[in-house]
């Protein structure tokens, strides 16, 4: 055999190799992430929060009347207000007073309400607030929300609008140390092709498992159905996952 032939040979099995590491990696990481989701749900299970942050939300998708999208185009693109507060107007979600359930329309509906949920957690050891699913008016022109050591920017999307005024708002929470970027919206769809968002909750069915899925890098979750809770789970060591909270 000739010293072409062989290096040939050995080109070949290098490329084998490095194939078979990649394959290997990419299962490691998908069993690595499943474990760490299974791990929040075994700590939610036995009340060993300590660490986490949940996020819990009203349901907002109506069972008996299917999604029917509106007509396209753009909104109104005021500057968020979130871009020109300072940071003394950063809201600081210890006391819950900006979106608490029991008297706003995210608890009106529920028979499990959201103040029951945030509580059962709180008992548990983890951070709670709450996300406005049924009036997310009050993020649309952004707001940046703390919640024990983390930061959260929240938007809310229920039109078409450019990327690029996305893309702005995104790089504003990340100028101002925000930890997460959270997104509610209307239709995932709004923000397909858009970097820089951490966490979306759309206020439809999206046809998503039910403990959300990861698309890129952006963690995706429907809102359940009215009448529903839903909790999204962040770990100490930031894995994602949601869950809908049937029962206490």
């Amino acid at each position: 055999m000739s010293s072409r032939s062989r290096e040939k040979i050995a080109l070949v099995v290098f490329a084998a190799l490095i194939v078979l590491s990649l394959l290997g990696l990419g299962s490691y990481l998908i069993a690595g992430h499943s474990w760490n989701v299974a791990a929040s749900n075994i700590d939610d299970t036995f009340g060993s929060m300590e660490g986490y942050t949940a996020i819990v939300y009203a349901g907002t998708v109506d069972p008996e009347e299917p999604f029917e999208p509106g007509e396209d185009g753009f909104g109104s693109l005021a500057t968020p207000s979130a871009a020109d507060a300072s940071e003394d107007e950063v809201v600081d979600e210890t006391d819950d007073t900006a979106y608490d359930g029991a008297s706003g329309r995210d608890d009106a509906r529920l028979p499990l309400s959201i103040d029951d949920v945030k509580e059962s957690y709180e008992q548990k050891g983890a951070a709670v607030f709450s996300l406005s699913t049924l009036d997310p008016s009050r993020y649309e022109e952004g707001v940046i929300l703390k919640k024990g050591g983390l930061r959260f920017g929240v938007l809310s999307v229920t039109e078409p609008v450019p990327s690029r005024y996305l893309e702005l708002q995104a790089e504003y929470f990340d100028e101002h140390a925000v930890d997460f970027v959270v997104a509610v919206v209307s239709d995932k769809d709004y923000l397909e092709g858009v970097e820089g968002f951490d966490i979306v909750v759309s206020t439809q069915d999206e046809g998503l498992f039910v403990m959300g899925e990861t698309i890129g890098s952006t963690f995706y979750v429907s809102a359940p159905e009215l009448g529903k809770t839903g909790a999204i789970l962040i770990s100490p060591s930031n894995v994602v996952s949601a869950k809908v909270v049937e029962g206490l």
